[in-house]
């Protein structure tokens, strides 16, 4: 007999079934398809209010009682939370639910990983339930993918220095990520550019750090040391400032002089297509020996803010300086 074939979707094409299986720990995907899920249910059925129960601190019965037909609607919807920390219990009463699943109610697990449950899991995969993959987005790739998905889907266009500068300000938290796209799309009209991005998120701290790293790496010494004066004026921290520098100096020296298309580049260097594609627009201004020494600025300029100096204010004020002038060095 052949195994059963797992029915995987997208967290955005989740939809209501008498059992359905959220998989994966990014929680930001996990509550968009249990809130998509929700909202379909209720859209049938607008009274119903989800039944929550916890597996890992489980009642005996508890499944089987919330799933059972009541006096007042045969219909219901019930959200189990914390597959991955199960108690026997619910696993004994689970392997049998899901035996003789009632058809008119919702049940929606979410099992977050590791092997906890795998009695289970391997029970629903063989039932054919529905499994929504909410595995956690690791890449800058990953999360700008998911950006430029939800602007697809929402029929919007965000153009190249929008996405970049959207990444650039909160690319490094899904969650931030996330409600940065839903703002933009609810309170813009038309194409979102970078300065779009930039009025609702330029003054964040991780912007200007891009910022002034872009400066820099331009040879915009001045513009690059205001940016980095006013940052530090107004509380950032030059730990993260370095780092964004020394980040955007090894996106450089990663492309420079490799033959090859951004996307196919991207996953080879662990880079995001459009990180790829700016750093080898970017390079062409550097010799290969300044770029080096640029580099090896960063390092001593990470090692003096992280204690291995008097001033960190004063070497992140010196990288900015070197970095600029390297990049004019011909």
């Amino acid at each position: 007999m052949a195994a059963a074939k797992k029915k995987t979707v997208p967290w955005h094409r989740a939809a209501p079934a008498p059992l359905v299986l959220i998989s994966g720990g990014e929680d930001v995907l996990v509550r968009n398809a249990r809130t998509r899920i929700v909202a379909a249910v209720r859209k049938k059925h607008a009274d119903i209010e989800p039944v929550r129960l916890s597996a890992s601190s489980y009642e005996p019965g508890s499944l089987p009682g919330a799933a059972a037909p009541s006096l007042f609607s045969s219909h219901g919807l019930v959200l189990v939370s914390d597959l991955q920390a199960m108690t026997d219990e619910f696993l004994r009463d689970s392997l049998a639910y899901v035996q003789d699943p009632n058809p008119d109610v919702v049940v929606v697990m979410e099992h977050k990983g590791g092997n906890r449950g795998a009695r289970l899991l391997k029970a629903l995969a063989a039932a054919e339930v529905p499994t929504v993959d909410a595995a956690v987005l690791k890449s800058d790739a990953d999360r700008q993918k998911y950006a430029q998905d939800a602007f697809s889907r929402a029929k919007r266009e965000i153009t190249a220095d929008g996405l970049a500068a959207l990444m650039g300000a909160l690319g490094s938290d899904l969650s931030e990520l996330d409600a940065g796209v839903r703002q933009l799309l609810a309170d813009t009209e038309g194409p979102v550019d970078a300065a779009a991005v930039d009025r609702y998120y330029g003054g964040r701290i991780e912007a200007t750090g891009f910022k002034v790293a872009d400066a820099a790496a331009a040879g915009r010494a001045g513009e690059a040391l205001a940016l980095l004066r006013h940052a530090l004026a107004t509380g950032a921290d030059p730990v993260p400032v370095v780092a964004t520098l020394a980040m955007k100096l090894r996106g450089l020296a990663k492309v420079q002089g490799l033959p090859g298309s951004s996307q196919s580049l991207a996953a080879e260097l662990g880079m995001a297509p459009w990180q790829v594609d700016r750093a080898k627009r970017e390079v062409r201004g550097w010799n290969e020996v300044a770029l080096g020494r640029a580099l090896l600025a960063a390092a001593e300029a990470d090692e003096a803010v992280k204690g291995g100096g008097r001033d960190p204010e004063y070497a992140v004020e010196r990288l900015v300086a070197v970095v600029a002038e390297q990049s004019r060095v011909r």
